[in-house]
């Protein structure tokens, strides 16, 4: 009878864990799983001059966007959409924003992160795949241009920003609008409901299997390596995506004193621009004049 009652046990233990294993697996997948959407409109829908570039990332995966050149630029601006957009996203106003700071005399390259709009890609990588997206958009953006680097971020394209300004020497500014302050925290919001253990093991089972390091990008980790380039935090004060305490504890985890923080009442979760154009073009120039000095343009590398 003992010996029953402990196969019974056994079995038990054995079902619970190929559960939580199953259970784990299918957690990871929707973790994994990107918002892919079809890339809607152009540059040329406002008349803008443009060139469909493709380029890779850090790891080689292919890259898709549009690149427009403002001869003489004194400033180059590599814009990261959210993590369920594209670049061309309507609800932020990318392609608007494309054209004002294009109008201003700046370089712009926009474009698709892995998994999204026309980039190659099967799976969100949760920040550390995306990384080397941007990673190879600077190095991308150094060959077009020898004009000062601005990494323009929205959500989580905004972390991943600040985290490439401190992988990456050279930067000149970052403008960072409703960033997160870890990947980590993001995804475990998203998915609020799971239990802690569950969550924790889906995050293992998402790096196994998917190459998707959940603590890969933590700008909090790294506001002090960014060597001194400075940054705008921009943030709506109703955002329920990502509250803004996250920018709140970025700011407070950087130890430079040039970086600036705007707050809004109203906009929601990156809807800043959208909600006044002209006083955010005229915020974000005025931030890069600041951050960025004159600068004489050189040759073309080739």
């Amino acid at each position: 009878m003992t010996t029953f009652v402990l196969g019974l046990v056994a079995l038990a233990v054995v079902a619970v864990l190929v559960a939580h294993a199953v259970a784990a697996y299918v957690l990871a997948r929707q973790m994994t799983r990107p918002k892919r959407v079809r890339v809607t409109g152009s540059p040329a829908d406002l008349h803008l001059d443009h060139e469909d570039v493709v380029f890779a990332a850090a790891d080689g995966v292919a890259l898709y966007g549009w690149y427009l050149e403002s001869p003489g630029a004194r400033a180059s601006v590599v814009i990261v959409h959210d993590n369920g957009g594209m670049r061309s996203d309507p609800a932020v106003g990318l392609i608007e924003l494309q054209r004002d700071y294009l109008r201003a005399g700046l370089n712009v390259l926009s474009f698709d992160l892995r998994g999204r709009g026309e980039s190659s890609g099967l799976r969100d990588q949760l920040g550390a795949g995306e990384l080397a997206d941007v990673l190879g958009a600077v190095k991308f953006m150094r060959h077009r241009s020898s004009a000062p680097i601005v990494l323009h971020g929205f959500g989580t394209g905004a972390s991943l920003a600040l985290e490439a300004a401190a992988h990456e020497e050279g930067v000149g500014a970052v403008i960072a609008d409703s960033p997160v302050a870890s990947m980590r925290a993001y995804v475990r919001a998203r998915h609020r409901r799971a239990p802690a253990h569950l969550f924790a093991l889906a995050s293992l089972v998402a790096r196994w299997r998917y190459g998707a390091d959940i603590d890969a990008v933590a700008p909090v980790r790294c506001m002090r390596s960014l060597n001194g380039t400075q940054v705008l935090f921009v943030h709506c004060e109703d955002n329920r995506d990502v509250p803004i305490e996250h920018t709140l504890n970025l700011a407070a985890a950087s130890l430079n004193r040039a970086d600036e923080i705007w707050t809004h009442y109203e906009g929601g979760h990156c809807g800043a621009y959208r909600a006044n154009p002209p006083d955010y073009m005229l915020r974000s120039l005025q931030f890069i004049n600041h951050a960025i000095p004159a600068h004489v343009p050189a040759a073309r590398a080739v």
